[in-house]
């Protein structure tokens, strides 16, 4: 078995026929998918959990555990897992017929490879291509730049001991790939559009994002774990820090000139102070 798809199930039945036809989509066939009931308890994810179990497809399989998050559901299937790679694949999400057959080859080749990832279009409630940079060190000790869907060795995820199931409210993606990448690992770009992120209004990035205590939380205990690359690339982070604050003196000088044209038309100049104020708020 040469490759395991990861995929947690909390709650999200209405998507999850999706997301395993896509994988039953797939050129290539040499793979199992592992889907891990992360303790739902709508009866809509049950009965589609159930009618998965009783298809006659004997790569697919459905695990089951109390709620304890994605990074617990994902480490759960790998424990499970018989493949040589990893391909966590949301519920909610799909991936194009080639992903597979594209990224195994590059695995195979090369056996410093760690990481293996696409582009990625949003659909659903938003839609578009997905912008972020290009792999660089320099860019991922700024933020994450590598979707949860990419493709890993089983034996690195051993290596650094899994995904930190401490992130609960979410970012462990981006804990992961940085113990990893702390290996030496190199990462492949496939320089398409195979990954597809469903958009929601209730998405768990959209929670973590409403809560800002829960953001400074995540990234405190990612620094914390990744405290070695960090400091490899710190010079990437202070010159990030300096070009935010580049940008934040050249925004307040505009601001005030725009201040000072504006209060030569009053009517105008309080309609942009209510506008100000209501996003200020909001």
């Amino acid at each position: 078995m040469l490759l395991s798809i990861v995929t947690p199930c909390y709650n999200s039945g209405e998507y999850l026929e999706d997301a395993v036809a896509s994988v039953l989509n797939q050129t290539f066939g040499d793979w199992e998918m592992l889907i891990v009931d992360d303790g739902s308890t709508e009866a809509e994810t049950l009965a589609v959990l159930s009618a998965v179990e009783a298809q006659s497809e004997p790569r697919i399989r459905v695990l089951r555990q109390p709620n304890a998050g994605p990074a617990a559901a994902r480490n759960t299937a790998i424990v499970h897992a018989k493949g040589k790679y990893i391909l966590p694949l949301d519920a909610d999400d799909t991936i194009e017929p080639s992903y597979m057959a594209q990224a195994i080859p590059l695995l195979e080749s090369d056996p410093n490879l760690g990481i293996v990832y696409c582009k990625a279009r949003k659909f659903g409630l938003e839609r578009g291509l997905i912008e972020l940079p290009s792999f660089s060190h320099e860019e991922m000790a700024i933020d994450n730049v590598i979707f949860c869907t990419s493709f890993f060795r089983r034996d690195d995820w051993e290596t650094v001991g899994g995904y930190s199931e401490a992130l609960v409210h979410g970012l462990e993606d981006y804990d992961f790939w940085l113990k990893i990448l702390n290996l030496g690992r190199e990462v492949h770009r496939i320089d398409e559009i195979l990954l597809n992120v469903r958009s929601t209004a209730f998405s768990r990035t959209v929670n973590l994002n409403q809560n800002k205590d829960n953001v400074v939380a995540a990234y405190v205990e990612i620094f914390r774990n990744n405290m070695e690359y960090f400091a490899r690339h710190a010079e990437a982070l202070y010159r990030h820090r300096f070009l935010l604050e580049s940008k934040f003196v050249y925004m307040s000088g505009l601001k005030r000139a725009a201040g000072r044209w504006l209060r030569r038309f009053p009517y105008l100049y309080w309609q942009a102070k209510r506008i100000y104020g209501f996003i200020k708020n909001r």
